[in-house]
């Protein structure tokens, strides 16, 4: 039982991670030249999930901008607004469902507490 809760508590971070990563993307979609960051979830050895951040150095789509001193090249920020949105809902749900996890473990905790008494 206390390993289920370990294993919860890590998806619990690890998916808190995966949804900061991708406010921070949002916040920035606007921002010129940015790069977005990715979360990928790694299974440990002794259970649980381990949240790594990786930067993602595609180039983003480019405009021509007028600078003053004549037409230049702008690269505008790598972000997809779909796949940010895809990858809230997916950290959302993990949120939910290792939260749910740890609520039934402490319930069974409980009763078998209970039992003992």
């Amino acid at each position: 039982m206390i390993g289920a809760m370990h294993s919860a508590l890590s998806g619990l971070i690890a998916f808190s991670t995966q949804i900061g990563v991708t406010a921070h993307n949002v916040a920035n979609v606007n921002t010129n030249s940015f790069k977005k960051s990715q979360t990928e979830l790694i299974a440990q050895e002794t259970g649980g999930v381990l949240a790594v951040i990786q930067k993602n150095d595609f180039a983003g789509p480019a405009i021509l901008n007028d600078t003053g001193y004549g037409p230049a090249q702008l690269e505008l920020s790598n972000v997809d607004l779909g796949e940010e949105t895809v990858n809230r809902i997916i950290g959302q749900r993990g949120f939910e469902a290792n939260l749910q996890a740890i609520k039934t473990a402490d319930d069974m905790l409980g009763n078998l507490l209970d039992i003992k008494k």
